[in-house]
């Protein structure tokens, strides 16, 4: 970049010129690439997944007349953003947002990481130097560990940390529900869903964004049936029972990464609803094609929580 830029344009960089040389960064390390992600999710009032991240920054074009705006794009149709980015952009201009502050935070920010891609490439090279000395040498420099403390016998537990602020309506926010009784409805379908990866994952991901699990469960039911186990392609179903991105056929990953994008989905849908606007009416918007979605959506989540509801 010094070479292109300071040589051949006389001493001119902006954010772009600095964002182009960054995307032949190696954005699989989170060193690299979480200062990046981080101005987005700021940017956009969002927040990512490292692994869904870095498929994004792979669409955006290094050629793009703004590469900044390319990215922030790219975020908002990945997201299902209610907002355009011209909507988004407008709101910038009109703002602090829209000041120099913030172009000189988007330099800082992809300064950083051009900063840390060189210091990672610097240390690898050291980490693979030192990976040569002889194993007996090795030895002789090791200092003994000292010995484990005793732990103590009772110990106390850390306070709960605060749900996630968002959007959704307290009825659709999380809480707490009896598993076993939701284990065994489930088990009565003969849902996947019932066993503890798939239940355990899609709770966690609902606490984590305060989104009620029987919610999340009730997608699952509208979308996948809660995927019957005597599907032939069960197995792949149960990997994004929810449908997100598509399909999953489109979009096979773990149940853990589709319960936290569904969530994650759930409560970017569900922002800037009028007040006299239904929560998953104003969801099914975006979530799905189908307009009766948010109806049937609606009568298997009253229907889990007269079931299985603490």
């Amino acid at each position: 970049m010094i070479r292109t830029h300071i040589i051949s344009k006389k001493g001119i960089v902006n954010s772009d010129d600095i964002f182009a040389a960054c995307l032949s960064l190696n954005f699989r390390d989170q060193r690299i690439a979480r200062p990046l992600m981080n101005w987005v999710e700021k940017k956009l009032d969002v927040s990512l997944e490292h692994s869904e991240f870095e498929r994004i920054l792979r669409r955006v074009k290094p050629f793009a007349a703004s590469r900044e705006e390319a990215l922030l794009a790219a975020v908002a149709d990945h997201l299902n953003l209610p907002e355009t980015v011209s909507d988004l952009s407008a709101k910038r201009e009109s703002s602090m947002l829209g000041s120099s502050s913030t172009r000189v935070l988007m330099m800082a920010v992809l300064s950083v990481m051009l900063l840390g891609g060189t210091l990672v490439y610097g240390w690898s090279l050291f980490h693979h130097h030192a990976a040569e000395i002889p194993v007996a040498a090795a030895a002789e420099a090791a200092v003994p560990a000292p010995k484990a403390q005793p732990v103590a016998k009772k110990a106390q537990s850390a306070p709960a940390a605060p749900l996630a602020k968002n959007e959704l309506p307290q009825s659709l926010q999380y809480a707490d529900i009896e598993v076993e009784r939701l284990t065994a409805y489930l088990e009565s379908r003969s849902s996947m869903l019932a066993k503890p990866r798939y239940m355990n994952a899609i709770i966690a991901a609902a606490k984590q964004y305060n989104v009620h699990p029987l919610l999340l469960f009730a997608i699952t039911g509208q979308e996948q049936s809660f995927v019957p186990d005597d599907h032939k392609r069960a197995a792949k179903m149960a990997n994004n029972p929810f449908n997100v991105h598509y399909s999953w056929q489109d979009f096979n990953t773990s149940i853990e990464e589709s319960s936290r994008i569904a969530a994650k989905t759930v409560v970017n849908l569900s922002k800037n609803r009028p007040p006299n606007a239904d929560p998953l009416t104003w969801i099914n918007r975006k979530y799905a094609e189908d307009p009766k979605w948010s109806r049937g959506v609606r009568q298997i989540f009253a229907m889990l929580q007269e079931k299985v509801a603490a």
